[in-house]
C-alpha cells in the first residue's frame, strides 16, 4: 500500500482491479523465493545414489516435477545428477524434468540460468567444472568484479519451465493428464492450510506412478489419508515411495 499510495486494503483492492500490472508487483512481493542448489545435500546424495538409479532400472525413464521451483535450482540439481549419472554408465535413458512456479519473473530468471558464485556455494566442483561457465562482470566502475556463472545448454535442455499454479492446476484437473516418477513438492505445503494441503497431496499421489517418489520438505507432513498410499525408505528423511496396489491391498 505504501508503494502505490492507498491507505487501506479496500483502497489497494480497487486500485489492483484498475491496474492488472499491479497484480505481478504483489505476487512478486508475497512469495518467497529462498533456493539454492542442492539446497538439502543428503536428499540429493540419496538421489544420486539410490533413488534415480532405482527409477531408471524400473522404468527406464524419468519424467520429475519440481513444484515452486523457484528461479530454477533445484530442477538444474535434479538436471545435473541426471547427466552426471547418464555420463557416468553411458546411459541414454529419457530424462524430462518439469520445473513451475507462480512467479514469472522468477521463471524468467530460471530460464536465463545466470547465478552469482554467492549462491553457488554447495555445487561440488566437479559440477562447477563441468556444468558451469564462468562469466566474470563488473560489479561497477569502483569495485571488483564478483563472478557470475551460466549454466550449460545442455543442463538447460533437459527442464521445460514455466509459470503455473498449482491450485489453479487443482481446480482445472490440468495435472492429472500427467503422471511422473518423481515429484518434487519442497516447502510449499507449509504456506496453505491444512484442507488445502491434503486435496494438492492426494492430487499428487494420483498423478504419481507407482513405485514412484514424492519429496515434501523438512518441516512438512503427510496427513494419515495420505501417508497410507506411500513408504518411506529412508528413515528421518522425508522421501516418500508410493506403494504398488498388490502393497495397498496387504495393507
Amino acid at each position: 500500500m505504501q508503494e502505490t499510495g492507498n491507505k487501506d486494503l479496500r483502497e489497494y483492492l480497487d486500485y489492483l482491479k484498475s491496474h492488472p500490472e499491479e497484480m505481478q508487483n504483489i505476487v512478486t512481493a508475497l512469495t518467497i523465493k529462498v533456493s539454492n542448489f542442492f539446497r538439502n545435500p543428503l536428499v540429493f546424495e540419496l538421489l544420486s545414489s539410490h533413488i534415480l538409479p532405482d527409477l531408471i532400472n524400473d522404468f527406464r525413464f524419468i519424467n520429475a516435477w519440481s513444484i515452486g521451483c523457484a528461479n530454477g535450482e533445484e530442477p538444474y540439481s535434479l538436471a545435473i545428477i541426471l547427466k552426471d549419472l547418464q555420463k557416468k554408465e553411458n546411459n541414454p535413458v529419457t530424462v524430462r524434468i518439469h520445473g513451475t512456479d507462480i512467479d514469472s519473473r522468477a521463471i524468467e530468471n530460471a530460464m536465463k540460468g545466470v547465478y552469482p558464485g554467492s549462491e553457488l556455494e554447495d555445487v561440488k566442483k566437479k559440477y562447477m567444472d563441468t556444468f558451469f561457465e564462468n562469466i566474470p562482470k563488473p560489479y561497477d566502475e569502483l569495485t571488483e568484479f564478483e563472478h557470475i556463472f551460466r549454466i550449460k545448454d545442455e543442463i538447460k535442455e533437459m527442464v521445460n519451465l514455466e509459470c503455473d499454479d498449482i491450485i489453479a492446476r487443482l481446480k482445472t484437473k490440468i495435472s492429472r493428464h500427467n503422471h511422473f516418477n518423481l515429484i518434487f513438492c519442497s516447502n510449499m505445503l507449509i504456506y496453505l492450510n491444512r484442507p488445502l494441503q491434503e486435496e494438492i497431496l492426494n492430487m499428487l499421489t494420483e498423478m504419481l506412478y507407482e513405485t514412484g517418489y514424492l519429496i515434501i520438505g523438512a518441516s512438512e507432513t503427510l496427513p494419515e489419508t495420505v501417508r497410507q498410499h506411500f513408504d518411506q525408505p529412508f528413515a528421518g528423511v522425508k522421501i516418500y515411495r508410493k506403494k504398488s496396489q498388490s502393497q495397498q491391498s496387504l495393507d
